[in-house]
């Protein structure tokens, strides 16, 4: 019997950011249900996904992202019809990214799934701007056959105030057991990186974008070097404005005491090396890296644009990045750096963030649209 055909389809490409993980946590558990192919602009950024996908039936369809849409939108219809997918799956931040797969979607005769995964950004918009997202959440709102968030702030943003409460909340889940502390692999990395048990070391994940502030995260670095000489930082990651970035570091910081390593296939080694995570993104719809934190033990502190729904451990603090940058330094000068390790996979299983429950919901949903 053949297994239903889905396809996940993700505004940008897959393979780098938090939305490809959460997709690939998702779907992994899935996979002797589902027939999942994944859609990609251009080549996978991290190969090893794609190596996972086609190990496990799937495959990834590399589309050319070109600058000619409307070759592109012609091409990515093609291959939907052709290939016949049961369900469609379209990851985005807000309804006006979503619209155009959403419509090729709708236009194949899928059952077509819009899954929120940002909030509101929180900057002013241009009339045209506001008037493509109310255009487009009509659309989606009036044709969508299911609608997905992590959370009811994003739901909120891609669906509006009134079909919000239609989605279904699925929380991103991780595979709690990986990154649960582990001593062994502290040691072992922070060797390799020359770090000393002395040395505080601060670390953040995620694209190196304008969402994630990374500017502030200079300033940061900056103030806390000045302060004192045990503070090191790594920064995992890449993106768009990583070369900036490192300018800037290279022109008014110590760079021997920042490490910036891109991404990394395994970034829960890293999280076991750090001493304090810190995520001062100024809009997240969630932040599936606040979960992966938690889960081994390291204090947070982030910026109050993250959800409630992400707060699990009483180590994880959420301050506002609008304030004075001296809150978060003094707030790091005052922390306790000992691990919350009372039974983190307990904690995180009952607040619903293991990856099997998370996928389980997912299943429920795939079936009730078959």
């Amino acid at each position: 019997m053949n297994r239903p055909k889905v396809l996940q389809i993700g505004s940008e490409n897959f393979g780098a950011g938090g939305r490809s993980v959460i997709a690939y946590n998702l779907t992994y558990p899935l996979i002797t249900d589902y027939e999942i192919d994944f859609l990609a602009l251009g080549e996978l950024k991290n190969p090893q996904f794609h190596q996972i996908i086609e190990k496990n039936g799937g495959k990834v369809i590399h589309v050319e992202d070109t600058s000619n849409k409307l070759s592109k939108f012609r091409k990515i219809l093609k291959i939907l019809k052709s290939e016949k997918f049961d369900i469609i799956h379209i990851n985005a931040d807000d309804a006006s990214e979503a619209l155009v797969n959403f419509i090729l979607s709708k236009l194949s005769g899928a059952r077509t799934i819009v899954h929120a995964h940002s909030t509101s950004p929180n900057i002013e918009e241009g009339f045209v701007s506001q008037l493509k997202r109310v255009i487009a959440r009509i659309v989606i709102n009036c044709f969508v056959d299911d609608r997905l968030t992590c959370s009811i702030e994003a739901a909120d943003y891609m669906f509006g105030n009134k079909s919000s409460s239609k989605a279904t909340i699925i929380k991103n889940g991780i595979d709690i057991d990986k990154f649960s502390f582990n001593k062994v692999n502290r040691e072992q990395v922070r060797k390799a990186l020359n770090i000393s048990d002395r040395q505080v070391v601060i670390g953040t994940i995620g694209r190196i974008t304008t969402s994630k502030n990374p500017y502030f995260i200079v300033e940061l670095i900056k103030q806390l070097q000045r302060s004192d000489e045990k503070y090191l930082f790594l920064w995992i990651g890449d993106g768009e404005e990583r070369g900036s970035v490192e300018q800037l570091l290279a022109n008014e910081i110590d760079n021997k005491r920042v490490f910036m390593l891109g991404n990394q296939e395994n970034p829960s080694l890293y999280l076991q090396a750090m001493d304090l995570f810190v995520l001062p993104s100024l809009y997240e719809g969630f932040g599936i890296v606040n979960i992966e934190a938690q889960a081994s033990g390291l204090s947070c502190i982030v910026s109050s644009s993250i959800p409630d729904l992400a707060v699990v451990n009483p180590n994880f603090y959420r301050l506002n990045t609008t304030d004075n940058l001296w809150s978060w330094v003094e707030k790091i000068e005052k922390m306790d750096y000992t691990r919350y390790l009372r039974d983190p996979y307990r904690k995180l299983k009952a607040a619903g963030f293991d990856i099997k429950d998370s996928a389980n919901v997912l299943r429920n949903i795939y079936n009730s649209l078959l």
